[in-house]
């Protein structure tokens, strides 16, 4: 009797072992994007690297990861979920060893962008994993959310460790940190995780799509950061426009003609995808260049150590981890889902404009305290409206390639946002100082025309919910769960 009941303890303990590692991977994929803010400053110093150089350390990674996430996703399914984790991971942490003792900003901006395609590849291997690992029930209802713990309390914990790591052991440890760690994982991987055969019928894939998407994007952000240093009429800008309007058409010619495109065409007729998607990019668009710009402002401003710059996010982080996610569902219902992206922009983007108020003297608590906070709350909120209304009249045939589409619309955001808020730092800074400002007067004033960017994104953001929720009204509430990175998993339900 007591034989069988060992055997289903050993084997309930192996399969929480495999969720740990999965999430640690999760967890730590999250953390990346938080902790290189707070090292960002730290890294373009050392480096020596101008804002809009610097602005890629951020968006290379975030775009890498987008142009690239709806064909690893499928990769995973069709050649072997546990091969594609296994392959990420590798490929994230050499990145990640080489970007710690890169030698110039090139070196580390290329080791940004493979880890990046590293994030892609395992994350959505990753997810899939975890969930096959519980029958559908009160375990995987578990297991669900505590996946989504730890995705909500990721960045809140990258503010801290970045603060403390970039203090004590230099920007470089942020990334060596990502090694010991993946290394665990890896050496624990083959002895709990369960290798899968995936898809024997290997159905032909987009990969000249992928590639050209990433690559009109990476051309397109090249060519916004080449414009305030060189004009709009530089052979640069000329030439980067040029080829960002050839390799995106191309990209739609090649979208037109395959048998399985990245993203099938009749998804764009489902009621308010577009709308949502536009919301969930348009979100992080905006508050991810307050998130940097506001790091950058604190330290190299007004003089913050990294750990203090850390520890003046924290707040914020742990509201949108503990506060903003739980409240998700009751405030829809109350308020109704248009309503409540309304409320929740016009709030988010109050919030941000409180730092347009921020001078090198201003007190934490009367500025960057009430702004990250305001905002943070807020955009959270606003960004799962756009979740909820996007996917919530999407069959369920076509919930996997809407929900990876809503993951592809979250990482464009955070690439361009950062970007477009570089681009118009550097150019304000120039002017500031061809008027003769002082070096830390022309920072600051392009620090503040950044923000300002991140407040038109804000409201942008705002009437696009008052224009495209065309029926969100009818949107499903409680709705399945969504997890805000990577392929966004359709299989998972609240009766699950």
């Amino acid at each position: 009797m007591q034989a069988p009941l060992r055997t289903s303890s050993v084997e309930g303990r192996k399969v929480w072992i495999a969720f740990i590692l999965l999430s640690a991977t999760f967890f730590m994929l999250l953390v990346d994007f938080s902790i290189v803010s707070i090292a960002l400053p730290s890294m373009e110093r050392d480096l020596h690297m101008r804002a809009a150089q610097g602005q890629w350390i951020v968006s290379t990674y975030a775009i890498f990861l987008a142009g690239f996430l709806m064909l690893t996703g499928r990769c995973a399914d069709l050649y072997g979920r546990f091969r594609f984790f296994i392959a990420g991971l590798v490929v994230f942490t050499v990145a990640s060893l080489l970007g710690g003792v890169a030698r110039n900003g090139e070196m580390l901006i290329a080791m940004r962008a493979v880890q990046g395609l590293g994030a892609a590849l395992a994350n959505p291997a990753a997810l899939a994993i975890a969930l096959s690992l519980f029958p559908s029930g009160s375990q995987r209802s578990r297991a669900v959310a505590m996946w989504g713990m730890v995705g909500t309390m990721g960045v809140a914990a990258g503010m801290l460790f970045g603060g403390v790591l970039v203090q004590y052991l230099g920007w470089r440890s942020v990334l060596f940190v990502n090694v010991p760690v993946a290394v665990l994982i890896l050496s624990l991987a083959p002895v709990y995780l369960t290798r899968d055969r995936g898809d024997a019928t290997h159905p032909r894939l987009d990969v000249v799509g992928a590639f050209l998407l990433t690559a009109g994007l990476v051309t397109f952000v090249y060519t916004v950061e080449s414009i305030p240093v060189e004009g709009l009429r530089s052979w640069h800008a000329l030439a980067g426009i040029a080829a960002t309007i050839v390799l995106l058409t191309l990209f739609v010619f090649v979208e037109r003609s395959v048998a399985e495109p990245i993203l099938p065409r009749r998804i764009l007729r489902y009621p308010d995808l577009v709308s949502g998607a536009s919301v969930v990019m348009l979100q992080p668009m905006s508050y991810a260049g307050v998130l940097v710009f506001a790091s950058v402002y604190i330290q190299r401003v007004s003089g913050y150590a990294p750990l203090w710059a850390g520890l003046a996010f924290l707040p914020s982080s742990v509201i949108v981890a503990v506060v903003a996610a739980p409240l998700t569902m009751p405030i829809a219902r109350a308020l109704g889902v248009r309503a409540m992206g309304i409320v929740m922009g016009v709030l988010m983007t109050a919030g941000e404009a409180i730092l347009l108020f921020m001078r090198p003297e201003s007190p934490y608590w009367t500025i960057l305290f009430p702004a990250t906070c305001i905002g943070g709350f807020a955009g959270m909120l606003a960004y799962q409206t756009g979740m909820i209304a996007g996917l919530a009249h999407v069959d369920d045939a076509d919930e996997g390639s809407a929900s990876a589409a809503m993951s592809f619309a979250l990482q464009l955001g955070i690439g361009l946002g950062v970007a477009f808020g570089a681009a118009v730092e550097e150019a304000r800074s120039a002017a500031l100082l061809r008027a003769g400002a002082s070096q830390p007067a022309a920072l600051a004033g392009g620090l503040h025309a950044a923000f300002l960017f991140s407040v038109c994104a804000g409201i942008v953001m705002t009437a696009a919910v008052v224009v495209g929720y065309r029926h969100a009204a009818t949107a499903e509430v409680p709705l399945r769960h969504y997890f805000p990175f990577g392929k966004l998993h359709h299989r998972i339900s609240a009766k699950a």
